[in-house]
């Protein structure tokens, strides 16, 4: 993560911690939600592979080509932008000032209610890709062999042709003996 703070910050900042010892400010928010985001990603991957894996590589690569242009960032950048909505709350306050009490009675920070707004909204992707319209991907049934051909109506009674079993018994000549040996 340090690497990439600095990166995402010119030079700026050298790690989170110091990012986020700043004050929460228009020129700050972004980064603080990418790398809230970026963090997020990373721990539910743990659990998780098939969709925060894909939210994460979509958010890593939205962040080194956000800044070309006709650049169309991924799902994985609603993830981050969850956050930076989140964080733009607080401008002017410390991302370590207390928001409030969880159910528990806990104080927590800005920062973990941050942290946990991220994953209740990943926790809905991951639960119901299709409700925010983000992950449902098309799975094309064109060329799919596994599936069974026109459904038969199962409730007509079945007309069997026995016309090739007939002419084939009588190209045998069989006698009465094997005949009844055969029809047994």
């Amino acid at each position: 993560m340090e690497m990439l703070v600095t990166k995402f910050s010119n030079g700026r900042y050298r790690n989170e911690g110091e990012l986020f010892k700043e004050v929460i400010s228009a020129e700050n928010v972004k980064l603080m939600g990418e790398m809230i985001a970026l963090q997020a990603l990373r721990t539910v991957k743990k659990f998780d592979m098939k969709v925060a894996d894909k939210l994460y590589i979509g958010l890593i690569k939205d962040l080194h080509h956000m800044t070309e242009m006709d650049y169309t960032v991924s799902d994985g950048y609603d993830v981050a932008q969850t956050a930076i909505c989140f964080l733009y709350q607080f401008v002017g306050h410390s991302a370590n000032e207390i928001y409030g009490k969880d159910k528990q009675g806990k104080e927590i920070t800005i920062k973990l209610a941050c942290y946990r707004e991220v994953d209740h909204f990943i926790r809905l992707l991951r639960n119901k890709p299709d409700r925010r319209g983000t992950i449902v991907e098309s799975i094309d049934f064109t060329n799919y062999k596994a599936l069974p051909a026109d459904p038969v109506d199962c409730f007509e009674p079945e007309q069997t042709d026995y016309s090739k079993y007939d002419t084939l018994i009588e190209a045998l000549h069989l006698t009465e003996l094997e005949l009844a040996i055969l029809n047994c």
